[in-house]
């Protein structure tokens, strides 16, 4: 199958889950091309062409055009992730005469009369799939995937090291520097994967590839895809966004996966009185027992490769019969 995905490029798990994604279907077979509009990260740039994932920035309609006919003639379907890149989907869609999908990655969608034209419209969680119900376009559920880590330690020492893994907004602030502050009175270790600055913690800000610092830490603190990359790297994970649900549990996970881990199951700020019943005083065997039913848990419904099958399930309602059966 031969796809054109258009996104923005961000600062945040949404522009990685886009590249997993390509990543994921060339390693199956297919042929992509990923237009990334407002590119304009010198460093991203070399880590992308490292990817071998083939992209285009122009914005400009009959670049494109000309750019498709060169890399990815006669493509079969446009899978669109930005509300900023809908327009250049849609008008692509309607210049090449092939469907265009759409993930939703966010509640604030904008262009929603868009939207509306696409033809199908993915979400990334039952919440969503509720708020999204009455617009008139077919929609489906596709939870994120993430890759899953091939090796992991056997044993990894315990300190009371954590990692905020998130892009802060106005917001997050408050929960971030209650919990920051709370941490460190604590005896903590902290560091920072994003944008989130903090007297007393190791900025490192955004990072694309992560594994080297989720294999030196035991907590990790965030939402969304930072809290699946976690568990799949078997370590507990604090949901803390805009809203606090708290740490993953056995008993919490199915819930905290209706909202997609981003705090708004509970709609609660943070607690400090709550953390400390787990972290003040941190029990090394708890926290080890969270990680390892993450790990398990990843391993069963977050695998990139179980996206893309139902990603690809959706590509294929709307392929012309011919092309479905050869897909099958």
């Amino acid at each position: 199958m031969r796809i054109i995905v258009t996104t923005r490029f961000y600062r945040n798990g949404q522009t990685t889950h886009v590249t997993d994604l390509c990543t994921e279907l060339i390693r199956q077979g297919h042929q992509v091309l990923l237009i990334m509009n407002q590119l304009h990260d010198p460093g991203y740039v070399r880590w992308l062409r490292q990817t071998k994932i083939p992209y285009v920035t122009t914005p400009d309609l009959g670049k494109l055009r000309k750019c498709v006919e060169r890399w990815l003639p006669n493509p079969h379907i446009i899978h669109n992730h930005s509300h900023h890149t809908l327009p250049t989907a849609d008008a692509l869609s309607n210049l090449l005469q092939i469907p265009s999908i759409t993930t939703v990655h966010y509640l604030n969608f904008q262009s929603t009369s868009l939207l509306k034209r696409q033809n199908g419209v993915i979400v990334i969680s039952r919440e969503m799939q509720r708020i999204f119900q009455d617009m008139q376009v077919t929609t489906y559920v596709v939870e994120n995937g993430i890759p899953l880590p091939q090796r992991l330690p056997l044993m990894k020492p315990w300190r009371q090291r954590a990692l905020f893994l998130a892009q802060t907004t106005p917001e997050k602030e408050k929960n971030f520097r209650s919990m920051t502050e709370s941490l460190l009175e604590w005896g903590w270790n902290v560091s920072s994967a994003g944008n989130w600055r903090h007297e007393g913690i190791t900025y490192h800000g955004w990072i694309n590839e992560i594994g080297f610092l989720l294999r030196q830490t035991n907590l990790v603190i965030g939402t969304g895809r930072a809290v699946r990359e976690a568990m799949a790297w078997g370590i507990p994970a604090w949901v803390l966004g805009a809203y606090c649900d708290g740490l993953v549990t056995p008993e919490n996970a199915a819930q905290l996966e209706e909202t997609n881990f981003s705090g708004r199951s509970s709609r609660r700020p943070f607690s400090r009185s709550e953390a400390a019943s787990y972290l003040k005083e941190p029990s090394p065997q708890v926290l080890e027992a969270l990680g390892t039913f993450g790990k398990r848990r990843a391993q069963e419904h977050y695998s990139i490769q179980n996206m893309v099958e139902k990603v690809l399930a959706v590509y294929g309602e709307y392929l012309p019969k011919c092309l479905r059966e050869k897909q099958t």
